[in-house]
């Protein structure tokens, strides 16, 4: 299965359509998924260790996100901000792949254009 994208017109002026392979199309889904989830990660970890302090006996240890991001950074490394990443991508890179395939394929269903 592939899907045709336009690349433009040759010397003549026929339109060019290049013909990109769905695990391709997945790939790329995937990748921007893992990016997308590697890029916020952080700020994840940060909300939850936020959102936690205080409740069931657990201490106040920051007072805003710099305090927080700071705090983890000394105490722990910045290795911390990045706890839980192998799993958050095993559970977001296959449907950001999938999604990605799937808003191709309705584009070439509805005869739709990317501009």
């Amino acid at each position: 299965a592939f899907m045709s994208k336009k690349a433009g017109n040759d010397e003549n002026g026929k339109q060019i359509e290049v013909a990109l392979p769905v695990i391709i199309s997945l790939g790329l889904g995937a990748w921007a998924g893992a990016a997308a989830q590697t890029s916020a990660h952080p700020l994840d970890v940060i909300r939850k260790r936020l959102q936690v302090q205080g409740i069931n006996g657990n201490p106040v240890l920051y007072s805003n996100t710099f305090d927080c991001m700071t705090g983890i950074a000394k105490k722990e490394g910045l290795g911390a901000l990045y706890k839980g990443l192998g799993p958050a991508c095993v559970a977001t890179i296959p449907g950001t792949g999938i999604a990605y395939i799937t808003y191709e394929l309705m584009k070439q269903f509805l005869k739709l254009s990317s501009v």
